[in-house]
């Protein structure tokens, strides 16, 4: 199993990892940010990265044990990455807040004065968690060569198979999200034991074939 935390900055996602590991021993959790990338998120490295930690949870998969991944990672691209197919159950969801609670999170914890730009993706992210439709060329353009957007390009708003939990992490401590998060990831693993289907396409051959070849 896997499950990604998601956010923009100053959303929590990076403040619940010691709660969540202090939770669920028996999960390998990490931060999405813990491998060198560059300055300014780009999207080709984000999207690698996906893959990366895609890759790390089919290997714990295979020795029994579930992964937890909170960062950075979008909804969209993890669907389009081309192992994800290999994940038993995958699950995401994504922290959000009001903008000036992100604003004064930024100012606080980080010390640093936010630009438009944080605003205006935490808003996309937004709509992304609910429609698949939404301007997808954002994550499209200039992107990782191996994605398989075809995944769920033709999927339209309310498909079953679009399922992003949102949890409003504004006006709680760290405790408190952390609490939120974990009730969630409490449900996946229910919905894991009860789980017959994947709602992911099944591989292609030339998925099959790089899978062979690594």
């Amino acid at each position: 199993m896997l499950l990604f935390v998601t956010g923009a900055s100053g959303s929590g996602k990076t403040a619940v990892i010691p709660g969540l590991r202090k939770r669920f021993p028996v999960f390998d959790v990490h931060d999405f940010d813990e491998r060198d990338g560059p300055a300014a998120e780009e999207t080709r490295w984000r999207q690698e990265q996906t893959e990366y930690w895609i890759s790390v949870a089919i290997t714990n998969q295979r020795l029994g044990k579930d992964t937890i991944v909170c960062g950075g990672a979008v909804f969209g691209e993890i669907l389009a990455c081309p192992s994800i197919h290999q994940i038993d159950h995958l699950a995401v969801c994504l922290l959000d807040c009001a903008d000036i609670v992100r604003v004064d999170r930024m100012r606080r914890v980080r010390g640093t004065e936010p630009d438009m730009s944080v605003l205006a993706w935490s808003a996309w992210l937004r709509v992304h968690a609910v429609d698949p439709t939404w301007h997808p060329e954002v994550i499209r353009e200039n992107g990782y060569d191996l994605m398989r957007w075809d995944n769920w390009s033709a999927w339209e708003r309310d498909d079953p198979r679009w399922q992003v939990a949102v949890i409003d992490t504004g006006g709680k401590k760290v405790e408190q999200i952390t609490s939120a998060v974990a009730r969630w990831i409490e449900a996946q693993i229910n919905a894991k034991d009860q789980s017959t289907s994947s709602p992911l396409p099944p591989p292609q051959p030339d998925d099959i074939l790089r899978e062979e070849g690594n």
